[in-house]
């Protein structure tokens, strides 16, 4: 079996038929070379081990304090739920192997693969976190056509296989062995955070930034991309029942542009009562997609509460504002914490409901108005005599 192909089909193989994957970490504390190479004396890079060419649902961290370069001088094969992480200040830098092929048992390529075996993903910490193809070996020969960050599609067996550039030197595409495609590689031989790439292929749209808030009673979504690649569009869903049941409410068109920043927002003018979560579907002209993180806004079910006349007599009103159709319960405590009057108001948006207070004592008292969504509202009132 040629070496590539079974690191690959091996990955495959347990994906269907262990009962249980093993899960392990693998940290890099330290700059180096990835694969020792001058034997029992070369001082590792990792904390406890370096991680297995074929990694299964696995968490590789490069966490080098205060940062430095790793030299990718090995292979490694994201499988089965897998993730590398490039932690801030550190740059994994490709050497040039001398690979003929992805089967070269002899001098395999150095290369990364995302296998199409699980969710596995590479994560840019930050804009410090990089990855670096542009290296060249003894006699200036470049990172070779086989080094690099490839996505792996299996076609038609556990043998057959599309590997598609994603950093590196070009071609861009094989099939097996073989040159399909000469173009250049997707995302350059440089590449920076904060972005994620992932295994279901290029990513249409690297994400940035995505961020919700709720103002009065809009909810105001903003993302930023810095690359977009045969992008169609992004479609702005919405959850209100913990991310059960998601519904589109509006789609942006891809403006797609590459290697600058581009800047969206949508305004949500009608959320829902209580918790919403929203996300980011991004979607390819060929039908893939990938999401956003959830971003979780709580819209109360009561609006801005008022209190008056403050300070009061007889009587001290209390207003809640908003549209909300359910109830909330109004509570009034003395100045030792003493519930001394609690009402429930059924319909409460735009309600009045009147506290008598004549027969307290002078002093501050605190006034709690508390939604069915947990939502909570709290004001103080003097009364005097």
């Amino acid at each position: 079996m040629k070496k590539f192909y079974s690191f690959i089909c091996a990955a495959f193989l347990l994906s269907l038929t262990a009962s249980a994957q093993f899960s392990a970490t693998y940290t890099a504390v330290r700059p180096g070379n990835w694969v020792a190479t001058g034997g029992a004396t070369d001082p590792t890079i990792w904390l406890s081990g370096p991680p297995p060419t074929v990694c299964n649902n696995c968490l590789v961290n490069l966490a080098v304090p205060g940062g430095g370069v790793i030299n990718m001088n090995g292979q490694l094969v994201l499988n089965s739920g897998s993730s590398l992480v490039i932690g801030p200040g550190v740059t994994l830098k490709f050497n040039p192997s001398t690979a003929t092929s992805f089967s070269d048992q002899n001098n395999p390529p150095y290369s990364i693969g995302l296998n199409d075996i699980g969710h596995n993903t590479i994560t840019w910490s930050d804009a410090t976190s990089t990855i670096d193809a542009t290296a060249l070996g003894t006699g200036g020969s470049n990172v070779g056509k086989f080094d690099g960050v490839f996505t792996v599609t299996t076609i038609t067996t556990n043998v057959d296989y599309v590997f598609l550039k994603e950093i590196g030197r070009d071609p861009l595409q094989f099939h097996n062995d073989l040159v399909v495609n000469s173009s250049a590689s997707v995302l350059g031989l440089t590449f920076s955070g904060p972005n994620t790439l992932d295994n279901l292929g290029t990513l249409p749209i690297l994400l940035s930034s995505f961020t919700a808030s709720l103002d009065q009673d809009v909810v105001d979504l903003a993302w930023t991309t810095t690359l977009e690649i045969n992008a169609d569009h992004i479609a702005i869903q919405r959850s209100v029942d913990a991310g059960a049941h998601w519904t589109t409410i509006a789609t942006e068109a891809a403006k797609n542009t590459t290697g600058l920043p581009t800047n969206y927002t949508y305004a949500d003018t009608k959320p829902a009562a209580g918790t919403s979560e929203y996300r980011l579907q991004l979607v390819d002209k060929d039908g893939k997609y990938t999401y956003s993180q959830v971003k979780v806004i709580r819209n109360g079910l009561i609006g801005t509460v008022s209190v008056f006349p403050n300070p009061a007599h007889d009587v001290v009103n209390v207003t809640v504002g908003g549209k909300s159709t359910e109830s909330v319960l109004v509570r009034l405590y003395n100045q030792t914490g003493q519930l001394v009057q609690m009402k429930n108001v059924a319909n409460a948006g735009g309600t009045t409901v009147a506290l008598g207070v004549s027969g307290y004592a002078a002093g501050s008292y605190t006034i709690v108005v508390n939604g069915a969504d947990g939502a909570r509202q709290v004001s103080t009132v003097l009364i005097t005599k």
